[in-house]
């Protein structure tokens, strides 16, 4: 028998019932839709989560001991950032504000709040396309820059009026800012709807209640040519306990691996894919058992003229090969739709990946050959013998 009549059979067989067939590729589409959804969402929590972390511009990063999450960071002495001079590897160290505040424009009060970060104007520790065109508006008393890529669910309006020549005047807080410009920085995240970028003498008017002492991030830039992992060591062994010692590599990791192990929100995205998964794999198993089931008189004649049990199983693992292939193409076409829709609705970086994109085609074919495996039994039961 050759390949292509094996491949011809299992095709003729899944096309008999065409409306079994398209409920079929429904139920793995279906099944496709959800793994994509959640491992985007996934995906766009440690994006989101670390995208303030992504732009810093440094090769160190010092912050408090204690810190789990920067959403939640400690403040510490910034005493311990200025000590990083003393050390010959150090080119410059740049301090860094960061606290979440209430936000209110007009009528408009985003729901999870705003972070407001403090910066030095004339060293911007972010990268930030731009960022020098607006940076003399920081130098002004209570004005600040705006991400335009927050929620704009929430802060539409305040963008389409700055954008139309407007005055804006924003609470931060129970206190009272001026929007001086728009940015593009970081956006939203699960945890809150947008940034705000101030001077560090701006940060301290809009939270008083802070010690100017204190900061929550301290990024330090080394000279040229030194050895980052050496330099490290070196310095981090010169360090009390109660501050950490990173690279910005490894600081971007610390922040994902506590959305990945600590926060509910991580784990039930995770078993979200799992869940996805295990629907596909009924759903498809239950289409071949009905498909091997009504066919067991057709495979036991061709038994009895000597076709062997591995022909049979080649033809069950085509039929699932092909309703992966099937199926997987409107999941990822509606899938796109839905990417879109999302992130226009939450502003969260909801986009299409190529190694995405390909895992979760894997992640169908290893789910139809799933049900494949579990199905293969029932081929056992056309026996020629009770046929005849």
């Amino acid at each position: 028998m050759r390949p292509f009549s094996k491949i011809s059979l299992a095709w003729l067989q899944l096309t008999h019932h065409k409306l079994r067939l398209l409920v079929a590729l429904l139920g793995i589409a279906f099944a496709a839709i959800l793994i994509f959804i959640q491992l985007a969402f996934l995906d766009s929590l440690y994006e989101s989560q670390t995208a303030v972390h992504q732009r810093m511009k440094a090769d160190l990063v010092l912050v408090d001991g204690r810190l789990r999450t920067l959403s939640r960071g400690y403040s510490f002495s910034q005493q311990y950032l200025y000590r990083m001079l003393n050390f010959a590897e150090v080119e410059s160290v740049n301090p860094v504000q960061y606290r979440r505040q209430s936000f209110k424009y007009g009528n408009t009060a985003g729901g999870k709040g705003i972070i407001v970060l403090g910066v030095n104007p004339d060293h911007c520790p972010f990268d930030i396309p731009n960022f020098d065109q607006v940076a003399h508006l920081l130098r002004t008393k209570n004005v600040v820059l705006f991400d335009r890529n927050s929620d704009m669910k929430e802060y539409e309006d305040l963008v389409n009026d700055f954008e139309t020549g407007k005055t804006i005047t924003v609470e931060v807080g129970n206190k009272r800012a001026l929007i001086g410009g728009l940015i593009d920085f970081a956006g939203a995240s699960f945890a809150d709807d947008g940034n705000i970028i101030a001077s560090d003498t701006t940060f301290f008017n809009l939270l008083p209640a802070l010690s100017r002492n204190t900061i929550a991030v301290g990024l330090i830039k080394l000279k040229s040519g030194v050895d980052q992992t050496a330099a490290l060591h070196r310095i981090a062994r010169q360090l009390p306990k109660n501050v950490r010692l990173m690279t910005q590599k490894n600081f971007v990791k610390h922040e994902k691996n506590y959305w990945v192990s600590s926060a509910p929100i991580g784990f039930l995205f995770m078993v979200g894919v799992c869940v996805s998964f295990f629907v596909g794999v009924v759903i498809v198993c239950q289409i071949l058992y009905t498909e091997i089931t009504d066919h067991l008189p057709d495979y036991a004649v061709l038994k009895a003229r000597g076709f062997k049990h591995r022909y049979f199983l080649s033809v069950l693992f085509q039929e699932a090969l092909i309703l992966a292939v099937l199926g997987y193409v409107p999941g990822f076409a509606i899938s796109l739709g839905l990417y879109e829709f999302v992130h226009n609705a939450t502003a969260l970086p909801m986009h299409m990946t190529f190694s995405r994109a390909i895992l979760v085609f894997l992640l169908t074919i290893m789910m139809c050959f799933t049900s494949g495996t579990i199905s293969m039994n029932k081929l056992r039961e056309a026996d020629p013998a009770e046929l005849f």
